[in-house]
């Protein structure tokens, strides 16, 4: 019997999504210790064993899947979710009891991305459901490095669901630009298409400054925002059918990082 290879997820930017809040969530915190390297661990097996698990409710849920996949994803999901599971034993013991309510969070964007898109087909409220599960990392980070479950990792999470949730309006924008035939758009085409894509921005700067009128975060904030927001005008003002889906991986992946940085640097 062949022995199933490791189910991964294809969608590359998910990493991301996952590590650069879990960075910026110890670097907030201003010291990384042993604990943290658990949690990594803890986290990346629960990550893994996402596609498994929505394999196997596509299959409990009346869509077939092909049964070398199905065998594959109970061996895996098995696998990834033990192994989540035993890295996270140890910080337990330690007293990080909020750990459960990140992780029933962490459920409940698990459950709600599937029901939104256990048909195969993305759309924006499931990649944003997604988004929201994934940078549960950052409190979780921060909270992991000074045993503080409080305000100061709720603006962590929020921050970071609101940049990674700019990525997730951009890629959209460009899915429907591909799905039409005509080669260039009329600006007024770009603007239909586009519409989301610069509201979302625009009610991200807008959360963003409210959140320091608050004294919640910084009001430099913003500047971790630009880059992207940049991207996103232009974008839009440059919107054509050719979309390089691989390059555009590559540079939001890039934006993601410098985000990050900027993130550490301007919030203090």
């Amino acid at each position: 019997m062949k022995f199933p290879k490791p189910l991964l997820t294809r969608e590359h930017g998910s990493w991301a999504v996952l590590f650069v809040p879990m960075i910026v969530g110890i670097a907030y915190a201003g010291k990384a210790t042993f604990n943290n390297i658990l949690l990594a661990f803890s986290v990346l097996g629960v990550f893994l064993s996402y596609i498994p698990f929505h394999t196997i409710l596509r299959e409990l849920n009346g869509i077939p899947q092909e049964k070398e996949k199905i065998a594959a994803s109970y061996l895996w999901g098995a696998v990834y979710m033990l192994a989540g599971l035993v890295f996270a034993c140890p910080l337990v013991l330690q007293g990080y009891v909020h750990l459960f309510t990140a992780a029933a969070l962490g459920a409940l964007a698990f459950f709600g991305n599937y029901i939104l898109s256990h048909k195969g087909r993305k759309s924006i409220a499931g990649d944003l459901t997604a988004v929201a599960g994934l940078t549960l990392s950052a409190p979780a980070a921060y909270y992991i490095s000074t045993g503080s479950f409080d305000l100061n990792g709720a603006v962590l999470w929020i921050l970071n669901f609101l940049f990674f949730g700019c990525s997730v309006f951009y890629v959209h924008m460009k899915i429907g630009a591909a799905s039409r035939s005509a080669e260039h758009f009329s600006a007024k085409e770009k603007m239909k298409l586009g519409k989301m894509n610069i509201l979302y921005h625009v009610f991200v700067i807008a959360a963003v400054i409210l959140l320091s009128l608050f004294r919640w975060t910084a009001s430099t904030v913003v500047v971790a925002f630009v880059p992207m927001i940049v991207h996103a005008v232009y974008g839009t003002i440059r919107l054509n059918e050719r979309v390089r889906f691989k390059k555009l991986g590559f540079l939001l992946l890039a934006q993601s990082i410098v985000f990050g940085v900027l993130l550490m640097f301007t919030w203090s």
